[in-house]
């Protein structure tokens, strides 16, 4: 298994249906337990809002140090750079290509024992701000900006450095077509030149304790959660193999539950919501159906519309149950994230048009039994990833935040 893509942690029963709620509430009850006793079967890291990824150590096949993006694992034409010229070869002139030269010229001073990956916070792009009345060192990798007081001991290794990384994920095997990864506890030591801070979230003052009434809370969220699922739990096995290709329901779910973000809006009301879907699946292929001009095909996705509608007509009360699991699962998802959002040692603000204001951190990931998911509040972080500036391959000077 490759680290290319993290799924959101209520995402989880469209994936893997009744079997994946069953892993989602298991994370839920070892966060809560790892909150509560220090001690769970479950890990967290903190999800850092970097750009590009990079990956990096010694190919196994050659024995060569080599640098390069998610690109490395490309099944076809995978882009793996061993010198900075190689990367002036591969990638035309702009951003990703100075971050990639700068990445192999400074990661390459490192020992790296075996092939890790990480998110690049900045290279020459870091930059001075006054937040708050404090005096700061700030960076924008892509849609948050990180910001921390000059002169504390960060502060200070920020300003030596050349270019910073946080490493997350490490990779064991044979050769790099075989190799699977390891999340978290990756043990790279930076150096003057590079910065390299930790994944790992640590709540060692215990910030993030829960109250008495706060676990009580919780673990009602949760028991809610795995009574809505056991009450869906046939129809979501049932919408994994009811294949409509692009337009399968679990699919389509994910898209339309997209949508809401992107929109900006919450999800209320778990039966109006399941009543939108409907409607949100008929204008789906009706769109469709529009860019067909041969009338077999047209007739063959009108065919897929009124089957697809029928099914949901059949089984109204298992998608309200479906719709009611999701936002149970975003529920409780939601409050361990505010207890995890308390332990943070970064400033975080995202660039609007009035200038900057305060955000949470982009979220988090949890790991359990060699299975990671992702934990973030797609109002927040994901809807300002869709719409919000970014830094990201724009070369665009970053103006002083306004705070």
């Amino acid at each position: 298994m490759k680290n290319t893509h993290l799924e959101h942690l209520e995402d989880n029963i469209l994936n893997g249906g009744s079997e994946g709620g069953k892993e989602a509430v298991a994370f839920l009850r070892s966060l809560g337990k790892m909150l509560d006793q220090g001690v769970s079967e479950a890990r967290v890291t903190v999800k850092w809002d970097g750009a590009p990824a990079v990956i990096c150590g010694t190919n196994p096949d050659n024995g060569r140090f080599f640098v390069g993006t998610k690109s490395v694992f490309n099944k076809v034409d995978p882009k793996i750079m061993y010198s900075e010229d190689d990367v002036d070869r591969v990638y035309p002139p702009g951003q990703l290509a100075e971050k990639l030269k700068a990445s192999y010229k400074y990661l390459s001073t490192l020992s790296i024992p075996n092939v890790v990956q990480g998110d690049l916070l900045f290279t020459d792009d870091k930059y001075e701000a006054n937040i708050g009345g404090d005096t700061c060192i700030a960076f924008q990798p892509n849609t948050i900006v990180y910001a921390v007081p000059k002169d504390s001991d960060i502060g200070e290794k920020i300003q030596e450095a050349k270019l910073g990384i946080v490493f997350h994920t490490s990779y064991s095997g044979r050769s790099l077509d075989t190799m699977t990864a390891s999340f978290g506890n990756i043990g790279v030591q930076g150096s003057t030149d590079v910065f390299v801070t930790s994944s790992d979230f640590k709540n060692a003052s215990g910030e993030a304790n829960m109250t008495s009434a706060e676990k009580t809370t919780y673990a009602n969220l949760v028991n809610k959660t795995e009574g809505s699922l056991k009450q869906a739990s046939r129809f979501l096995d049932l919408m994994k193999t009811n294949n409509m290709n692009k337009f399968t329901l679990n699919i389509m779910f994910k898209t339309f539950f997209n949508r809401y973000v992107r929109e900006g809006k919450s999800l209320v009301g778990a039966r109006n919501t399941a009543r939108d879907f409907a409607q949100y699946f008929s204008n789906a292929l009706d769109k469709e159906i529009a860019t067909k001009k041969m009338k077999s095909t047209k007739d063959k996705y009108l065919e897929l519309k009124n089957k697809g509608l029928k099914f949901i007509s059949d089984n109204q009360q298992a998608i309200y149950m479906t719709v009611a699991s999701y936002m149970n699962l975003q529920a409780a998802k939601n409050f361990m994230i505010r207890k995890l959002q308390q332990v943070n040692t970064f400033g975080t603000f995202l660039r609007t048009p009035d200038g900057y204001r305060v955000t949470a951190p982009e979220g988090f990931v949890a790991i359990r039994s060699g299975q990671a998911l992702k934990l973030v509040d797609r109002l927040e972080f994901s809807r300002a990833n869709f719409t919000a500036d970014k830094n990201w391959d724009k070369g665009n000077p970053m103006p002083v935040p306004k705070i």
